[in-house]
């Protein structure tokens, strides 16, 4: 009977030590499907010809961000991904390597990268949830700072007007805040300040639908595809502001950020519980 029970015992427990290598050895599997989940976004980021691209970049980089500048920062996240979905890549294949051969050595490296990389992410979610609304108005004020050196309605004498009118184009926008006034985000700019009273030019022709750099004919005195007077609103243009612009441009791939994110946290937990599980089950005498 004693026999049986040990028999049984050593069963178990070897049935044990393979479902957990296995387990370990699939949620790798995951885990480099997640990291390609990280890099093709940044990939998309950067091919991406609404915002991230060498016409707009010179107005991204006049709206300044605490020791950086909104454009360097949307370059720089962008290659983080990549970057990081190719660490989780790797890491991954440290951690099926370490489950394959049963080398205690890696799976210990594993689980305290895996561990690190976890506890990074909850940080960054607590402090995003604490001070997100205060990073969103700072944004809108120095987008509205940045505007103020608009200078010319055209996409050939000014580099940074240049920018900020193929942002319009590309983005379907006008302005900061939504346009819809006599008084808008133009009205302190170097551009409008320039302007003389009664002037019909209160918004760029970049805020007009359907004008292309290929069809820009900016700075004329009048604008037939959304006419403007300083006595009344303008009409005709684009409803949306860029804030909201630039961020819808996010939002089309935040799902997918969260639903990574979600995704990581989750395997990243399992992973480690395995990886003891198996670095466990290898015993004390395991050669590393």
């Amino acid at each position: 009977m004693s026999i049986f029970r040990n028999s049984h015992r050593k069963l178990v427990t070897m049935c044990s030590k393979k479902c957990s290598k296995i387990v370990l050895i699939v949620m790798n599997i995951l885990f480099m499907l997640l990291g390609l989940g990280l890099i093709i976004p940044g990939i998309l980021v950067v091919v991406d010809e609404d915002v991230v691209n060498d016409k707009v970049l010179p107005a991204l980089k006049s709206i300044e961000f605490g020791v950086s500048n909104v454009g360097d920062l949307a370059k720089g996240l962008s290659i983080t991904l990549i970057v990081l979905g190719s660490f989780v890549l790797v890491l991954s294949f440290i951690g099926a390597c370490g489950a394959c051969c049963e080398t205690k050595c890696l799976l210990i490296i594993y689980m305290v990268v895996v561990f690190i990389l976890l506890i990074s992410k909850i940080v960054i979610v607590i402090l995003w949830a604490i001070f997100h609304s205060k990073i969103e108005s700072k944004l809108k004020d120095e987008m509205k700072t940045a505007l103020k050196k608009f200078t010319n309605d055209d996409l050939t004498t000014h580099e940074i007007s240049t920018g900020w009118n193929h942002l319009q184009m590309n983005l379907k926008c006008c302005g900061i805040d939504a346009v819809t006034s006599t008084t808008n985000d133009y009205d302190e700019s170097v551009w409008q300040v320039g302007l003389s009273n009664g002037s019909p030019t209160e918004v760029p022709l970049s805020c007009c639908p359907g004008v292309t750099s290929s069809s820009y004919i900016g700075g004329s005195a009048t604008n037939a595809l959304c006419p403007s007077a300083k006595a009344t609103a303008p009409v005709g243009h684009y409803s949306t502001g860029c804030y909201d612009g630039v961020k819808d441009f996010a939002k089309k791939y935040s799902i997918a950020f969260i639903c990574v994110g979600v995704f990581i946290l989750i395997v990243e937990i399992a992973a480690i519980i395995f990886a003891c599980k198996v670095c466990k089950n290898l015993g004390k005498n395991q050669i590393v």
